[in-house]
């Protein structure tokens, strides 16, 4: 109301003046943009809050994070073609220090991160058989790594790395038809995705790539109407469609999982990789979907962690509805661009 009233008569009174009004005009998108811009102080004040690892910290989310981090640098190594080399000294030294933490923290020797991280070291520690640690670095390695590994501990041979490059034959086609047939659906009919087949699309897209595999995304399975109404409420693209979900889904990025605010940008690129493998996976089954963007301002941003029981250190990274699509389901063509224009070849 303020607004109007201080507003109004500034436009009656350039009204008269094309040149005075483009340039008032001009002001006002300015002050907008530059308005728009306060959306970047959530941005870093949740990097401030989450984004950073310390020592001391002794939370699953951050210890498992950096614990993969370290070991997949092994695990890289371990991949590696051309002639053999000593390598790793920081990273397995850094892996057996966060073993450490682990014990400590009491998690779960079971744990498939913990898992992973002692089979790497076994699959490292026998690398070194070949390419040994200088001289005056071999004693604080072998001593961390005796430590580490437990020999009373059986090997677990679905964990063991690195494992051969495995080529897929014979699905291009069916990729292809995978990727043409999947569109975006607004009509949905009224039975109930089956929780398990969306949990076994998950279990697929849960094996999309992640920097250092650190796998940041997070899951939210919405299945109560009135919920469901609540948190689509908050996003602009459900109109006409929105009421007939039985199922939405809210993905997130942990921020715990990233060790500065030089990441700022993975938890988009990472949660995107995962989610576009489970709309497809999902496609795979049966199963239609619409990617409903989350562009919001920060405050119904927060208003949907509220809704939703979302905890703070995760950030929204967009909703998708899931359902079946009804009987006379319609979806746009969509073209698309070539891909000569999206496409420069660097070729010597």
């Amino acid at each position: 109301m303020l607004k109007k009233l201080l507003v109004a008569p500034v436009n009656l009174l350039v009204k008269p003046f094309p040149r005075a009004k483009r340039r008032l005009d001009e002001f006002k998108v300015n002050i907008r943009r530059w308005h728009k811009l306060r959306y970047f102080i959530g941005d870093i004040t949740q990097a401030k809050r989450f984004m950073f690892w310390a020592e001391h910290d002794a939370s699953y989310a951050k210890l498992s994070a950096e614990l993969i981090f370290q070991y997949h640098k092994l695990e890289k190594g371990l991949c590696i073609s051309g002639p053999k080399r000593f390598f790793g000294r920081d990273p397995v030294l850094a892996t057996c220090k966060l073993v450490a933490r682990w014990h400590r923290a009491g998690f779960s020797t079971n744990d498939p991160v913990y898992i992973g991280a002692i089979e790497t070291l076994r699959a490292y520690r026998n690398r070194l058989d070949e390419t040994p640690p200088p001289s005056h670095e071999a004693a604080s390695i072998f001593t961390a790594l005796d430590a580490c590994i437990d020999t009373s501990m059986p090997s677990a041979p679905d964990s063991s790395t690195p494992v051969p490059y495995r080529p897929t034959d014979g699905t291009t086609e069916i990729f292809d038809q995978l990727c043409k047939d999947r569109r975006s659906v607004r009509s949905y009919s009224d039975v109930v995705v089956p929780l398990d087949l969306v949990q076994d699309a998950i279990a697929a897209a849960q094996l999309s790539p992640s920097a250092c595999n650190r796998q940041p995304w997070l899951v939210h399975i919405y299945r109560d109407p009135k919920q469901i109404a609540r948190l689509l409420e908050l996003q602009n693209g459900n109109t006409g469609f929105g009421h007939q979900l039985s199922t939405l889904i809210v993905i997130c990025a942990d921020s715990r999982y990233f060790f500065d605010a030089s990441e700022r940008n993975q938890p988009y690129i990472d949660s995107g990789l995962f989610s576009m493998s489970l709309i497809l996976a999902l496609q795979a089954r049966g199963i239609a979907s619409c990617c409903l963007n989350w562009c919001v301002a920060p405050d119904l941003d927060q208003r949907a962690h509220q809704q939703g029981n979302i905890a703070d250190h995760e950030k929204i990274i967009m909703y998708l509805a899931v359902g079946y699509a009804s009987a006379n389901a319609l979806v746009p063509r969509s073209p698309r661009r070539t891909p000569q224009s999206m496409t420069t070849i660097h070729d010597n």
